[in-house]
């Protein structure tokens, strides 16, 4: 008899259990998937890819990031490649992160990472930027990403999302 109640307890008792726990289940922090092929949003108010970037005084005289010729293409003898961002209000400070990857270039292996660059903001900053210098090797002629993250250190990364860009031959790119 007790082993009849202690059968009827199991099997009522795990199969909600079970089906409880897997609906409130959250994500598995390394699936990007869901942030791969969109634009950055939520905390930008605009970010592009540029040629460079400058300095100016903003309205109320605080220094503001602005992109220099924002392009979506670049010739392969560009000498760094800028993601230039403004802010929206935050409260604290944190870290954007860019990671420049060849998705599919001339002599580079598919999704091949070229290098990261990280821009410490305060809450006083309203835009910022990252950049990537041209590899010695030279940019190869081809389609790239730049997965943006935003955290507090290189072990607190959330990905946002991924600025998308082209590198042409010299006579081709704008």
């Amino acid at each position: 008899m007790k082993a009849l109640i202690a059968a009827l307890a199991l099997a009522v008792v795990f199969p909600l259990s079970s089906s409880a726990q897997s609906a409130s289940l959250p994500a598995p922090p390394d699936d990007t998937s869901a942030f791969e092929d969109r634009h950055p949003a939520g905390l930008f108010s605009a970010i592009v890819t540029a040629h460079g970037q400058e300095m100016i005084m903003g309205p109320a005289r605080s220094f503001q990031i602005m992109p220099v010729k924002p392009s979506e293409t670049f010739s392969t003898d560009v000498p760094e490649i800028f993601v230039v961002f403004q802010l929206h209000q935050h409260d604290s400070e944190f870290k954007v992160y860019g990671r420049w990857i060849v998705e599919k270039g001339e002599g580079a292996s598919p999704n091949h990472v070229l290098g990261t660059d990280a821009m410490i903001l305060t809450i006083e900053d309203e835009s910022g930027y990252v950049s990537l210098e041209r590899p010695p090797s030279g940019w190869p002629v081809g389609d790239y990403k730049v997965q943006i993250f935003i955290g507090t250190g290189s072990m607190d990364m959330d990905p946002i999302g991924a600025l998308r860009f082209k590198v042409l031959p010299v006579q081709t790119a704008s």
